[in-house]
């Protein structure tokens, strides 16, 4: 059997609501992951005993990261889901289930409260919201390009991080208005509960916004031909038997998207406060700037990256990333507001040089019956591991080693594996790609060579 991913004409009042649909729920993820790394000093003292304020500090941001550790799960769960049921409902069930845990983190009793029974609570908390941010950007991303036409394709496949951004600017902001109404303490007793509580609203929105969109025309194709054919849905198994190598490659590719990103989104604030010496509403104030900066960022390269081709852009990428770390850890040590917005803009105006390429990977790289299941493992996988590690790690470094550049080495290392993996493998068109029914003979897919070609030269 031989399917077109390739989406029929679509108008442009489908692609905005495509677009504003997915953005949505990109949102409240990283509402919910920016708030909580704000907030890791906060939490850290009112769900943690004190008597080792930097253990209780390292416990966060542990937590932290075993939440990214439970998305490759919601990613096979939820992405099978998209491959079975299709892309708008598992994006229904991801936002619901990502506003709600969000919301009700407000009403979790503190240490001092109910003792460890707090904590434990918050552990499951965070465990359930990365079950859930599994499913949603490698389904989001998917449901955007399947809905769109070939053209700026790229550029297209941008405004799901560009969501992602969004929720990160909001929670900025919302944290940076609580802030400057109200103090440290009054922050400590009832501020972080009102922070989280806007996750409920947010996500309300989200799912009213969600409700009103359309499957995606290539997943209503696979659901034809699975009638006509009597087929199954591909197991988890049969997935990873057939697509192993291209979830291996684009692993590599994603890790110097994803943890320079985390450095600045979860990390950056904390490397301020702590280890710099920053109020928090200056630290706030830089990252903020950083990711109004990083949305206008995303979507030129996202552009450029459709006009000069991904592998040229995003093995530059690779190259400026480490440059450009460097002199953000450097440069930030001035401990001024002015020299940490400095610091923090010119990493984002690098690393998403690497995110255009990446995103739109999500799609090209996967044929379309297994793409919501192989491309959420593929995502989240690299995410855990490079991602969610970013602030533990981070912290980690610095305080054996006191010298900020171990990170610079660390990403240094990540972006020559990347650099390697894109010159390797956009080397070659990609293949046609096959999985097994389960109880029918194999399936051939064939993309279409806008899909196969675009971009490797």
């Amino acid at each position: 059997m031989t399917t077109s991913a390739t989406p029929p004409n679509v108008t442009p009042e489908m692609q905005r609501k495509t677009l504003i649909g997915a953005v949505a729920g990109n949102l409240v993820e990283f509402l919910d992951f920016a708030l909580y790394g704000l907030l890791a000093s906060v939490i850290s003292r009112i769900f943690f005993p004190q008597d080792a304020p930097v253990t209780a500090l390292l416990s966060v941001l542990l937590l932290y990261a075993s939440s990214f550790l439970v998305r490759p799960i919601g990613g096979i769960v939820l992405g099978l889901a998209g491959d079975r049921w299709g892309r708008r409902s598992v994006l229904m069930i991801t936002i619901t289930g990502m506003s709600m845990v969000t919301g009700l983190t407000a009403l979790l009793p503190t240490y001092a409260q109910a003792g460890t029974t707090a904590t434990v609570l918050l552990v499951i908390f965070r465990l359930i919201q990365g079950f859930f941010a599994g499913g949603e950007y490698a389904t989001a991303t998917d449901y955007i390009v399947e809905n769109s036409d070939q053209k700026r394709r790229a550029f297209r496949a941008s405004f799901s991080p560009i969501g992602a951004y969004i929720g990160t600017v909001s929670a900025i902001g919302l944290y940076m208005l609580l802030s400057s109404v109200i103090t440290s303490t009054q922050m400590e007793e009832w501020g972080w509960r009102v922070l989280f509580a806007t996750g409920l609203p947010l996500g309300l929105v989200g799912l009213l916004i969600r409700r009103k969109l359309d499957e995606s025309p290539a997943f209503r194709a696979i659901e034809q031909l699975r009638a006509e054919q009597r087929l199954d849905p591909p197991a988890i198994r049969q997935v990873i038997r057939s697509q192993w190598k291209n979830i291996l490659v684009f692993i590599s590719i994603l890790m110097s998207h994803t943890l320079p990103n985390y450095l600045i989104l979860g990390f950056f604030a904390t490397y301020l406060t702590t280890f710099v010496g920053m109020p928090r509403p200056d630290a706030a104030m830089a990252v903020l700037v950083s990711q109004f900066v990083l949305i206008f960022s995303t979507l030129l390269h996202g552009y450029l990256s459709d006009v000069v081709g991904r592998k040229r852009w995003m093995m530059l990428g690779c190259v400026l990333i480490i440059p450009a770390m460097f002199f953000a850890f450097s440069w930030a040590k001035q401990g001024t507001l002015h020299s940490a917005i400095i610091a923090v803009v010119v990493p984002v105006m690098i690393f998403p040089m690497v995110t255009s390429g990446m995103t739109i990977s999500l799609v090209d790289m996967f044929p379309a019956e297994v793409r919501a299941s192989a491309g959420a493992i593929a995502y989240n996988v690299g995410t855990a591991l490079f991602g969610g590690t970013a602030p533990l790690i981070g912290a980690a470094l610095i305080s054996r080693s006191g010298n900020a550049f171990m990170l610079v080495y660390y990403v240094a290392a990540v972006a020559v594996v990347s650099f390697m993996s894109i010159g390797f493998f956009f080397s070659y068109p990609q293949q046609q790609k096959t999985y097994s029914s389960g109880t029918q003979k194999d399936v051939t897919v064939s993309e279409p060579a806008v899909q196969r070609t675009q971009g490797i030269e």
